[in-house]
């Protein structure tokens, strides 16, 4: 999904920090309000439906699933 793999080394960073800063678990209540947390800093609509997709969308997948699904953009 990245165009370089440090990108989602980054990503994965910055979530983990926001799960800190926000004092939030790795349950889906605790990766919607990371998401929250990293949505305001969002500049637009279509980053913040990109960042829906890999942080709750993922997350709820692996939780039903119980493995981690593929990523991709659920958003057009």
């Amino acid at each position: 999904m990245y165009p370089n793999p440090i990108y989602g080394f980054i990503f994965q960073g910055m979530h983990d920090y926001d799960h800190y800063l926000t004092n939030s678990n790795f349950s889906l209540e605790g990766e919607i309000a990371a998401y929250n947390f990293t949505a305001k800093r969002a500049p637009s609509l279509d980053i913040q439906k990109i960042l829906y997709s890999e942080i709750v969308l993922r997350s709820a997948a692996y939780l039903y699933l119980g493995y981690a699904a593929t990523p991709k953009i659920v958003f057009p």
